[in-house]
């Protein structure tokens, strides 16, 4: 039960990882439209509650043609490999994701059904204020 960067501090780490990826990835004028964050409860492995939390942060790519949609994953694949990120999945050409993993962060791309790009990152679990508290 060790101490943790805190949850604010986790979400503000996965959103600048984001930020930096898509910065290299996306042509000049794209933006960045947020989605609500996804908090998770973290378990331990028979799936009892740690008292831990993760949260998702995650943001539709808006600003760039769908058309170049494969450029932009195997470009983000390249700089996850150029930035210490380990491939975790990629689903391609039949779905359209992958993820990469660094320092407990799993980071994804993923295209929807209309083809419109969505990137996020979920971080490790933490202690919600970065000390461990009890739990049942």
């Amino acid at each position: 039960m060790e101490p943790t960067t805190s949850l604010a501090q986790a979400q503000t780490s996965a959103t600048d990882q984001v930020r930096e990826a898509a910065a290299a990835v996306f042509p000049a004028g794209f933006t960045l439209e947020a989605l609500p964050p996804q908090p998770l409860n973290c378990t331990d492995s028979s799936g009892k509650p740690t008292g831990q939390v993760q949260l998702g942060v995650g943001f539709w790519v808006n600003g760039i043609p769908a058309a170049q949609n494969g450029t932009y994953f195997d470009t983000l694949k390249a700089w996850w490999s150029s930035h210490g990120w380990v491939l975790d999945a990629d689903n391609r050409p039949g779905d359209m994701f992958m993820n990469a993993r660094r320092d407990g962060y799993l980071m994804s791309l993923q295209a929807n059904v209309d083809n419109r790009l969505a990137i996020g990152n979920t971080t490790p679990c933490v202690w919600r204020n970065g000390t461990p508290t009890a739990h049942p």
